[in-house]
């Protein structure tokens, strides 16, 4: 037996081993990125989502202002109509009282 091949394997066993945590070590290092891109691609899509839930409330909100807008000016629009028709009957009970 060689001692010069012990020497050899054992060289070899180390590289091995050497190599060995290296790539282990590099799928660490892309396994880390591939989750912090997934968060990431997460915290997008969240993002998103608030942003339309945003827009619809606004729309949402929009519509009530212009519905609650609309409802004022009809309001307006009834008591004006009321008060013509309350100055018209009594200019009328007037007219009646002095026909009398």
């Amino acid at each position: 037996m060689n001692p010069y091949n012990n020497l050899n394997n054992n060289k070899s066993n180390a590289n091995n081993s050497s190599n060995n945590e290296m790539n282990a070590a590099q799928l660490a290092v892309l396994g880390g990125f591939l989750a912090t891109l997934g968060d990431a691609i997460s915290t997008y899509a969240a993002v998103l989502a608030l942003e339309e839930l945003q827009q619809t409330q606004n729309q949402s909100n929009n519509n009530k202002n212009s519905n609650s807008n609309n409802n004022s000016n009809n309001i307006d629009d009834e008591i004006s109509e009321l008060k013509k028709q309350i100055k018209y009957l009594t200019k009328e009970l007037h007219r009646q009282k002095k026909g009398k």
